[in-house]
């Protein structure tokens, strides 16, 4: 029988190192691909939702501003008459 020598165990260390180092560096590139892929899908489907969000808004934009036309002189009164109440909240005595 064969008693490894201090060189083949140190040699032997030293190829399993390099083989951990080699399996290290292809899972973090493999990681950093995954990560790559996931920002990706990621700022496309923010795109999506973006694009999904404006569409909502001017659709409600158009709701609203077609009650205020529908409905202006009525819209008219309530602004009169947030201003009368500003105007009197702000000019009355503090006493």
């Amino acid at each position: 029988m064969v008693r490894p020598t201090v060189e083949d165990m140190i040699g032997s260390v030293k190829d399993r190192v390099s083989e951990a180092k080699d399996v290290a560096a292809e899972a973090a590139h493999d990681l950093a691909d995954r990560v790559e892929e996931a920002l990706e899908d990621a700022t496309a489907e923010g795109r999506k939702v973006a694009k999904r969000a404006r569409k909502e808004l001017a659709r409600r934009w158009q709701v609203v501003d077609q009650a205020g036309r529908d409905n202006a002189f009525i819209m008219a009164l309530g602004a009169l008459g947030v201003g009368i109440l500003i105007g009197y909240l702000m000019t009355r005595d503090k006493d």
